[in-house]
């Protein structure tokens, strides 16, 4: 009775182990066949990135970029096909495995949305093409030169010497502005001038001025416009405008040349300039005496006990280019 329960219990424990062998040794070879097919679909896909990269560089207007991005979704693609052709040679239900990756797929896109957003932004990007690698944009609060344009990122350089990476996503939904897209770019520079200027004279000063000033294109031309009249301070503002590169250095190095000629030729020559500042003059005026009927108040005691003055500061308000402010009898009012 013993020796047949034991040999129950050596069944049972035996048959299954058996069974697991029996399917472990015959996965093997499928199993082998199926590694066999996943190199050879490695090395297939290794060879259709090489080729693509090559074939692409044919083509110089497609950015480095979108070549990149073709090429390796090919060769992504091509090992998914061998991954399922392994399973499928290996006797595993690739349906089952489809739709357990579809479930965690599912779950990992919301684990992973900013990581998808910024995907799906870098290849809109890369199609659409606002900018290429070089050119001077601004990105929302970031100006600079596109460095580098990646599936997640964008690299700029800023005119500060530093390095921002920014989101595609960010890029994708904010305003750009690209500034070297058609190469050339407008630029403003504003001076004023006093209202006693001679209009005509500062316009025709001030496009001599720009027209001999270096880098400024000829066409479209330049021109002079008066901005702003502000009588109550005697300031009439000024704008020129004029096209010229539209490299960053090249903006600084025109305005600078600009501003520094305004300054030495109008300026310096004499042009009328408002005043931000006013003197004030003490003017005399004669003593004041009290009056003769006043003289029996003297002592009393509804008298002020401090006489008038002898004279009398009156604040008048002169501009610094007046002949009093030059003779030296403007000065500050006493405190």
């Amino acid at each position: 009775m013993k020796d047949h329960v034991l040999e129950s219990y050596g069944d049972a424990f035996l048959i299954p182990l058996q069974m697991t062998l029996h399917r472990i040794v015959s996965f093997v070879p499928r199993l082998l066949v199926a590694l066999v097919l996943l190199g050879l679909f490695y090395g297939l896909a290794e060879v259709i990135r090489r080729s693509l990269r090559r074939s692409l560089e044919r083509f110089p207007h497609v950015p480095w970029a979108m070549r990149l991005l073709i090429a390796r979704s090919a060769y992504f693609l091509m090992l998914l096909v061998g991954v399922l052709v392994a399973l499928s040679a290996a006797d595993i239900n690739v349906t089952t495995v489809v739709a357990s990756l579809g479930v965690a797929g599912f779950a990992l896109g919301f684990a992973l949305k900013d990581i998808l957003e910024n995907f799906i932004s870098g290849f809109l990007l890369l199609f659409a093409r606002p900018f290429e690698v070089g050119d001077q944009v601004t990105l929302g609060n970031f100006e600079g030169t596109v460095q580098d344009i990646q599936i997640r990122t964008t690299t700029l350089h800023t005119y500060s010497d530093e390095i921002v990476v920014i989101p595609n996503s960010s890029v994708y939904i904010n305003p750009v502005i690209n500034h070297t897209r058609f190469g050339r770019r407008r630029y403003q520079v504003d001076f004023d001038t006093s209202l006693h200027a001679d209009a005509d004279h500062v316009q025709q000063k001030v496009m001599q001025i720009v027209q001999e000033a270096s880098n400024i294109a000829e066409d479209p031309s330049p021109f002079v416009r008066i901005r702003r009249v502000q009588s109550g301070i005697d300031v009439l503002s000024w704008s020129v405008y004029f096209w010229a590169a539209p490299q960053k250095m090249i903006e600084i190095q025109t305005t600078s040349e600009v501003l520094e000629r305004i300054k030495r030729d109008l300026y310096d020559a004499g042009v009328p300039t408002p005043t931000s500042t006013s003197a004030m003059i003490l003017r005399t005026d004669q003593a004041v005496s009290a009056p003769p009927e006043a003289d029996h108040l003297v002592g009393h005691p509804l008298a002020s006990p401090n006489p008038p003055s002898a004279s009398v500061a009156e604040p008048v308000p002169v501009k610094r280019d007046s002949p009093a402010y030059r003779d030296g009898s403007a000065s500050s009012p006493a405190s």
